[in-house]
């Protein structure tokens, strides 16, 4: 028994259909959109037409798509302005000037006490005005590689260290 390959004659009208259909759930950039497109099968050619087009009805636009993006990452404050810039580039989204903005201290602060004391300590902990009493403390080790691991800068680190960690 032989199966037929189902070949789909693309048209512009078809690349179209299908790219609304990409972006109905949610704003993509022109990268994300290409290579959804492309792995369906579209030629490269419509691909760019229904591109330009869309770009001209303003229904993909990578600067104010980036903006929005950098804004909701920055506004969630629980991530390393490493971790942003990678998931931006994925996105084939420009990364502005608007990152020297973020200081990653108070998201890093608030992730090694998620991690470490619990969800609910967040709410419960004391915040000192200088690093932590010795019995409150967080082993440096571990507190290290947590925020290495997740793209914190070496100062942020440094900071949180002598924040919370004690040396051993």
């Amino acid at each position: 028994m032989a199966f037929k390959k189902s070949i789909t004659e693309y048209t512009e009208m078809t690349v179209m259909d299908q790219a609304m259909r990409f972006l109905a759930p949610r704003f993509l950039s022109r990268l994300e959109l290409t290579q959804k497109l492309q792995r369906k099968g579209a030629p490269r050619d419509l691909i760019d037409t229904v591109l330009g087009r869309l770009e001209e009805l303003d229904y993909i636009n990578d600067e104010r798509l980036a903006h929005d993006v950098l804004q909701f990452y920055m506004a969630e404050a629980k991530y390393s302005v490493q971790y942003i810039r990678n998931k931006m580039f994925q996105r084939g989204l420009a990364v502005g000037s608007e990152l020297n903005q973020y200081d990653e201290y108070e998201p890093a602060l608030k992730l090694i006490i998620r991690h470490f004391l619990g969800a609910s300590a967040l709410g419960e902990i004391t915040w000192y005005e200088e690093a932590w009493p010795t019995e409150e403390r967080l082993n440096q080790k571990k507190v290290i590689n947590f925020l290495k691991n997740r793209g914190f800068s070496l100062s942020t680190i440094r900071n949180i260290c002598e924040q919370v960690a004690h040396y051993e």
